[in-house]
């Protein structure tokens, strides 16, 4: 959260404008927009909010400096689709309005719009005719919302013009700031470009959060325990939950011990409350409503345990929940339903429930609250996790620098010079062998924000008769090798060998890391052999693989694949990993064997390795079954010798066993709707085994179809990707 270096001091005059587009919320409730506006402002930026109207008083964003409010009269609310329609017209002619008003008035340089709903591509395309960038902060996945709202009774051609609406509104912006990891894959899907792309996750930052041990700690003292929730009361967030787990709760324990607050609004809210009255909860229950974010800290900090109740539909498991992040702030164990963003968030922080039925809920809410020993575990998790990963600090430099960039020409000059860097932040081993198509395009994203001399990147070009080292020597401050021989492990060991300290990242010249992605797996695994309480000693990146136009049995095999409890554990798979000082201290030299994130995996146990949230590698997946089929021999045949010498102790004795049915318990049984993906997904496994047993241990299984670079062009409607494999979502 080092923030103060990346600031520079702009002289008033000629600030740069943006103008952020909401139309589901006012903008003083919104609290992300709030965090956003706050950061536009200290890096020289005006920023006006065009937002449905709230408080009628308000002209200037609570908190703000100078945040003009434009508030437009929400007279149409929708609940079903012709109302919803009607609401996204009469939202769509005040925005357009008010936009325009801004445009004459010389404002408006760029424009964030936010969903939902997806319908203000029209706007983009004119605001881009009129060379102004145009960015998509994309909140919601708008279909999926549907498909969970209308339960089994969706409309499918609603849920295909939904679809049709997001790729419109991905498409036509010049940016796209990507809620998750997850959102991006999502974009990538649809076609969007990887370099539009950048993760600015949701949440709190850390001056948002009162200091000091929390007050739950005297409350639980005293017998006298708060179970939160914080979110919104809608259908798809399945709150009544929270309330028949409190009558649950009452059966198993006394009523003296605790109480239940549920804060937020929503459409549910009545139902709610009428369930609460009907079960006689009045004692226990709270309603606190919608609260601002000094009174969400207050009551965090007197929270025992938080409960997250959203059911494991699709909808939820394809979502990030923003009061996730809020609990982890204040250090609050979670019980959850077992979400896969749910866990990519909260790690350890959370207890995760199979089904989220009243009953599960309230045994660990139970069992959490008679067992302080594992509440202090977890609280300090949540911590750990919130302070070096997920407060909105670490995302604010991602936005702003995007907005800079989007801006520069109107930017001022810097009255005050960056700070300069005290010595190199960290150093880049890649090895290449043939990647002169895409060596380029790693190292320009790669350095693309970097200071001079703040990273030491060396390309080890192996047995290259291509123009490899000649692309990468002619990038400024890089350092190139030669290898005569064609061998991986020789040109990481040769690396080494010239790289200057650490942390050491070892990256795969085919796949894409910003740089700001870059300094957060340097920050992950510290600077130095002398190791923090609970750094890690490796870091890896989160994956994002490019779908873009894969044929169908390439996605349906993906679809199965990414979920794999082997990927979110391990080092592999995404192409980038950082080890600390001491964690390249744990071997010599790699060992002659293909498989070498595997083999670095194997050295560490879990608590030593973590996936660093904001950071991403964005891995090309083959182009075609056939190269599907070659990439996956490979790393079927190195991970055979990869064990082989475990085996023989001519390499490291923690290599991860294969489960060969974790696709099935792990993947499949918990997702139905995968079934028909998983039948691609065996097929082209067993094809790939077959033939890494008849493999000769001597060939390269190279798959050249991911390492083309597409030339950027405007589809079609026909290069619509259908919904199938997105996931991740940051609710509010």
């Amino acid at each position: 959260m080092h923030v103060g270096r990346e600031k520079v001091v702009l002289a008033v005059k000629g600030r740069p404008h943006v103008t952020i587009l909401v139309a589901n919320l006012p903008a003083e409730r919104d609290r992300r927009v709030i965090r956003e506006c706050l950061s536009l402002e200290a890096n020289g930026f005006d920023v006006t909010v065009i937002a449905p109207r709230g408080d009628r008083n308000l002209r200037i964003l609570p908190g703000s400096r100078n945040t003009r409010l434009k508030p437009y009269p929400l007279i149409v609310t929708g609940s079903g689709v012709l109302s919803f329609a009607a609401e996204f017209v009469w939202s769509f002619l005040c925005i357009t309005i008010r936009l325009f008003g801004e445009l004459f008035r010389g404002r408006a340089h760029g424009v964030q719009v936010c969903n939902p709903p997806d319908i203000y591509f029209p706007l983009a395309v004119i605001w881009r005719a009129l060379g102004r960038p145009w960015v998509f902060d994309h909140h919601d996945l708008c279909p999926e919302i549907y498909a969970a709202r209308a339960g089994g009774s969706a409309n499918r051609w609603v849920f295909r013009t939904l679809v049709l609406l997001e790729w419109l509104t991905l498409r036509t912006a010049t940016a796209v700031f990507a809620t998750n990891e997850s959102f991006r894959e999502n974009a990538l899907q649809r076609g969007v470009r990887p370099e539009k792309l950048t993760v600015v996750r949701n949440g709190p930052a850390a001056h948002e959060i009162a200091r000091g041990d929390s007050p739950a700690d005297e409350t639980a003292a005293e017998d006298v325990h708060t179970i939160a929730y914080v979110g919104v009361f809608g259908p798809q967030d399945n709150v009544e939950v929270a309330v028949l787990a409190a009558e649950e709760l009452a059966r198993r324990r006394s009523r003296r011990d605790w109480r239940m607050v549920l804060a937020g609004d929503g459409e549910s809210m009545d139902a709610l409350t009428k369930l609460a009255a009907e079960r006689g909860l009045h004692d226990l229950v709270e309603f606190a409503g919608w609260l601002d974010g000094p009174s969400v800290d207050a009551l965090l900090r007197t929270a025992t345990v938080a409960i997250q109740p959203d059911l494991p539909t699709r909808m939820n498991d394809l979502s990030t929940m923003a009061k996730t992040v809020e609990y982890l702030g204040r250090g609050v164990p979670v019980v959850a339903v077992d979400l896969i963003e749910t866990r990519r968030t909260a790690g350890e922080a959370a207890r995760y429930l199979p089904t989220g039925s009243p009953a599960e809920f309230a045994e660990a809410i139970d069992e959490l609250l008679d067992d302080a020993a594992q509440r202090d575990r977890m609280r300090g998790t949540g911590l750990d996790r919130f302070a070096t990963m997920l407060a909105w600090e670490h995302q604010a430099r991602q936005y702003v620098s995007v907005w800079r960039r989007l801006l520069a020409r109107r930017l001022p000059e810097p009255a005050t010079t960056p700070s300069p860097v005290e010595g190199r932040r960290a150093s880049v081993v890649i090895a290449a062998h043939n990647e002169a198509d895409v060596i380029g395009r790693c190292l320009d994203t790669l350095l693309a924000d970097a200071r001079d001399g703040e990273f030491d990147v060396t390309v080890v070009a192996n047995g290259c008769t291509d123009g490899t080292a000649r692309v990468a020597g002619g990038r400024p401050g890089v350092r190139v090798v030669e290898l005569d021989v064609a061998s991986k492990p020789a040109a990481l060991n040769a690396g080494d060998g010239v790289a200057v300290g650490f942390p050491r990242v070892y990256l795969d010249a085919d796949v894409v890391v910003t740089t700001e992605s870059l300094r957060l797996l340097a920050d992950a695994v510290g600077p130095s052999t002398d190791e923090p309480t609970g750094r890690p000693l490796a870091a890896v990146p989160r994956r994002a693989l490019d779908l873009t136009r894969r044929p169908l049995p390439v996605r349906a095999y993906y679809a199965v694949h990414r979920h794999l409890p082997a990927l979110r554990n391990g080092l592999f798979g995404r192409g980038a990993i950082a080890l600390s000082a001491a964690g390249r201290d744990r071997f010599e030299s790699f060992p002659d064997v293909l498989a070498d994130d595997l083999f670095l995996d194997s050295l560490f146990e879990p608590a030593e390795k973590r996936e660093v949230a904001g950071a991403t590698s964005v891995v090309a997946t083959p182009r075609h079954v056939d190269d599907l089929v070659r990439r996956l021999t490979r790393v079927r045949a190195g991970n055979a010798a990869m064990r082989a010498a475990a085996a023989h102790d001519t390499a490291s004795e923690g290599v991860r066993d294969a489960d060969r049915r974790s696709w099935l318990r792990d993947v499949v049984l918990p997702r139905p709707w995968l079934a028909p993906a998983a039948v691609c997904y065996v097929l082209i496994t067993l094809t790939a085994a077959a033939r890494a047993r008849r493999a000769d241990p001597g060939t390269w299984e190279r798959d050249q179809s991911s390492r083309e670079v597409p030339k950027p062009r405007i589809g079609g409607i026909d290069e619509l990707v259908r919904t199938g494999d997105t996931h991740g979502s940051e609710r509010r």
